[in-house]
């Protein structure tokens, strides 16, 4: 057997706490993502992985693939994905480093075994696997920045933020630091868990973005 091999690094502009909650955040897949993925749905997760399954399209294959993922955080700082599909595995492992200014560095390192004249489709995986993250990274984006914005202003899951609801002025005592924890699994307010959630849409611009600015 021979293995396909690759390598991403990239910078965010949040705490690796984001990242993982986002990582986590099923939901958004089909809507974030919806140029991609068209159903998900989640068959069981506890308090560090989930098991689920995703239909989606992927750059140079011309048909839908529906694959079996677990995803498990196997500790603050690393997280292991297996996404089995009908003719191959693909085994991701990720690293969260934390950098200074609530930012911190995301390594993904994807690995697929297969017969070995197939090692030469090294260079199309190479391709492949990092066209495929970076354009979901760049949906992500937007998405991470403005929680972690809401999330300093105190915002709650399925509240929102107190004095935006209140229509008063923003308090003076607004903590200038409010750690994101980690909290899975993620709050739901689909049917991901039961019989799975479809792509709301077929066409967006900015899908959830063009809001007006926050306080």
């Amino acid at each position: 057997m021979a293995t396909l091999h690759s390598k991403i690094e990239q910078e965010m502009e949040c705490p690796r706490e984001i990242v993982i909650w986002n990582y986590f955040d099923h939901e958004h897949v089909v809507g974030t993502h919806y140029k991609s993925y068209k159903k998900i749905r989640v068959y069981d997760e506890k308090d560090n992985w989930c098991f689920a399954e995703r239909h989606f399209n992927i750059s140079y294959i011309p048909f839908m693939v529906v694959s079996k993922n677990f995803s498990h955080l196997t500790s603050p700082h690393t997280m292991k994905s297996i996404h089995i599909g009908k003719l191959a595995t693909l085994v991701q492992e990720y690293t969260f480093r934390d950098l200074p200014g609530e930012k911190c560095l995301v390594t993904l390192e994807s690995r697929m075994e297969v017969p070995w004249p197939l090692g030469l489709l090294q260079p199309f995986f190479y391709e492949m696997t990092r066209k495929w993250f970076y354009a979901t990274w760049d949906e992500d984006v937007p998405m991470r920045l403005r929680r972690l914005k809401v999330w300093k202003l105190g915002f709650k899951n399925f509240e929102g933020i107190g004095f935006i609801n209140d229509k008063t002025p923003k308090p003076a005592g607004l903590p200038a630091e409010r750690p994101y924890p980690i909290e899975l699994p993620v709050p739901k307010s689909t049917s991901v868990c039961r019989e799975g959630y479809e792509r709301p849409f077929g066409e967006s611009v900015e899908v959830g973005y063009g809001m007006p600015p926050l306080p």
